[in-house]
């Protein structure tokens, strides 16, 4: 009887198994619990069992099946990681491991490199640090740039680029030898900075950056202080080649950004000097710039900032430190200001610009009342680059006046023409500011005061336009002609522009005309000299003849003529412009638009 009970002991009968109770046998066709409650105790026989189970997979059974293959996948892809970095992998053994027919066994150190990944998002290999191209014979080793040349590039560099971008600095008594070889990629970066336009080596260079940038940044993912500090360097000076929308200069800011990040200096403790001001400098350039060309802007002024001025200050190690608090000051209020106007609500009308206008006066006279105090201790360079930063700042306070859609209610108020007026003359002093530079200053400029260059040339023509239309609208009284007339010669702007560019050309004495185009520079004057000769003629089409900027001269004619509604000869503008005829730089205000638009590409 025992032999037969424990024949069945290990299956239920229905009625337990419906009840999901325990079923403990009693005698061969009778349970303990159906003798108890007088139940009828039928058990399957086990042919009926085996054939029920046999239908389909036992859901145990796969289960079991989909863990033993997860573990094989865990043990192949650590073996695999583990020969990635060993020299002698002869064979693919993911593709081996899948076609063998045994599963591999985790052993304790597979496990415990698994936990390990398992705590770190990231995927992959470190990026290197050290170069590719160590090792490999610099520009002075292939005999294309003599060693004194690059002696007196680097002290150029020190003793007249610096003062303008204190942001990268080399070590008291470093050599261009001892850089080069140290730090090859920040020794090419300084080089092209330091050289002019015209050097014979400038495209050679300019090359070889690129090709570190290429193979180094985006090929193998190298990241370390001299690459974002070469990348600095060269991006501040970026002069070659001007690109239409400049998608390489904008390129070159993402990747020092990318790099100071990477390399996690905005949360790094204890931040050595080079990489604070590798820090600040990449702030400053990449918030000036982006906001410049409308792009988005990724760092914003915080906490780590300050500390880093603070530190800089403090530490007196170098002159030029004391420099870099007024540029940050400034570039952290034109973010402020780039905030203001991007949340000002066209509903609020004069008003509202009047408060906001206001307040960002009220905030920019106390950052400039600070500014003001360290000018005193600067060098002239210095001195000149935070003036045209300043004029900048000034320039921008106006810019709500060009905003037509905060004016709907009052087009013309008194507010909105005192700004425009103000936005003119602002952009006339930031033009002088330039225009009066050093010869050896104009070829240093950077690539931020270019910037600055496009939006006043930019910011001129469209507030007189402006005015112009105001002043000669429906409403005009007996007094537009002489009001026509100021604005005008306020604006001065053929002269103006035209001046400007003669200073700035001098940076591309002796270069052809090709080769000028694909300057920064070169390419700035060239399209403010075709600005200049367009600009009459739509003034000419507001207001109907292009007036004299001699101020003497009888403008009575010009309502007569816009009565009549006559096109008269144009006035002859100043010699200097040559002939201009009546055709030859006649555009509409969609071509005006384009061309004002493709200039300033910077805003």
């Amino acid at each position: 009887m025992n032999a037969t009970v424990s024949a069945v002991k290990r299956r239920a009968c229905v009625a337990c198994t419906a009840a999901k109770a325990k079923c403990t046998p009693q005698t061969t066709n009778l349970c303990q619990r159906c003798a108890r409650l007088g139940k009828s105790c039928t058990y399957l026989d086990l042919p009926q069992t085996r054939r029920k189970h046999r239908a389909g997979p036992n859901r145990v059974d796969v289960l079991e099946r989909k863990v033993d293959q997860l573990m094989s996948q865990l043990a192949v892809l650590t073996r695999q990681n583990a020969q990635a970095t060993s020299p002698d992998t002869s064979s693919n053994p993911f593709i081996d491991d899948l076609g063998s027919s045994h599963d591999p066994v985790l052993d304790s150190t597979d496990i415990d490199a698994l936990l390990d990944a398992a705590k770190d998002p990231s995927h992959g290999l470190e990026p290197p640090t050290s170069s590719a191209l160590e090792g490999q014979p610099s520009i002075v080793d292939r005999g294309l740039l003599s060693e004194a040349e690059a002696e007196r590039l680097l002290t150029t560099f020190q003793l007249d680029l610096v003062p303008k971008f204190p942001f990268v600095l080399l070590a008291h008594g470093e050599t261009a030898a001892r850089l080069r070889d140290r730090e090859p990629f920040l020794f090419l970066c300084i080089v092209a900075a330091a050289m002019s336009g015209t050097h014979r080596l400038r495209k050679i260079v300019a090359e070889e950056i690129m090709k570190h940038v290429t193979l180094r940044v985006v090929a193998r993912s190298e990241r370390n202080l001299e690459l974002l500090r070469g990348l600095l360097v060269h991006s501040a000076w970026y002069s070659y080649p001007a690109e239409k929308y400049h998608p390489r200069l904008l390129l070159l800011i993402q990747f020092c950004v990318s790099t100071l990040y990477d390399l996690g200096l905005h949360r790094k403790p204890n931040l050595n000097l080079d990489e604070q001001r590798a820090l600040l400098g990449t702030y400053w350039l990449s918030v000036s710039l982006c906001s410049t060309l409308g792009r988005p802007v990724t760092m914003k002024h915080d906490a780590r900032t300050d500390e880093c001025i603070k530190s800089i200050a403090s530490s007196a190690e170098h002159l030029s430190d004391r420099w870099i608090a007024p540029f940050i000051h400034l570039q952290s209020f034109m973010a402020t200001i780039d905030e203001a106007y991007a949340s000002m609500q066209a509903s609020g009308g004069r008003i509202l610009v009047q408060i906001t206008r206001g307040s960002l006066q009220r905030q920019f006279d106390s950052v400039r009342a600070c500014i003001e105090k360290d000018l005193a201790s600067c060098p002239l360079p210095t001195v000149n680059a935070i003036r045209t930063e300043i004029r900048y700042v000034e320039m921008r306070l106006e810019e709500f006046s060009l905003r037509e859609e905060l004016w709907i209610a009052e087009p013309a108020s008194a507010v909105r023409t005192s700004m425009l007026m103000g936005l003119i003359q602002q952009s006339k002093e930031l033009v002088q500011t330039i225009r009066n530079l050093p010869v050896s200053e104009v070829s240093q400029i950077t690539i931020t005061t270019s910037a600055r260059i496009c939006a006043a040339v930019g910011y001129i023509p469209t507030a007189v336009f402006t005015l112009l239309d105001l002043i000669t609208g429906p409403t005009a009284d007996s007094t537009v002609e002489a009001q026509v007339q100021a604005v005008v010669d306020t604006a001065d702007y053929p002269n103006l522009v035209t001046e400007l560019a003669n200073a700035l050309e001098t940076r591309c004495d002796g270069m052809s005309a090709v080769d000028k185009e694909t300057d920064m520079v070169g390419s700035i004057c060239s399209k403010m000299r075709l600005l200049a000769r367009c600009y009459p003629y739509q003034v000419r089409a507001i207001v109907g003849i292009a007036p004299s900027q001699d101020a003497r001269q009888d403008t009575s004619s010009m309502m007569a003529v816009r009565a009549n509604q006559v096109a008269p000869t144009p006035q002859v503008w100043p010699s200097i412009y040559g002939d201009l005829g009546d055709d030859t730089f006649l555009v509409d205000d969609i071509q005006w638009d384009s061309l004002l638009s493709n200039f300033t590409g910077f805003s």
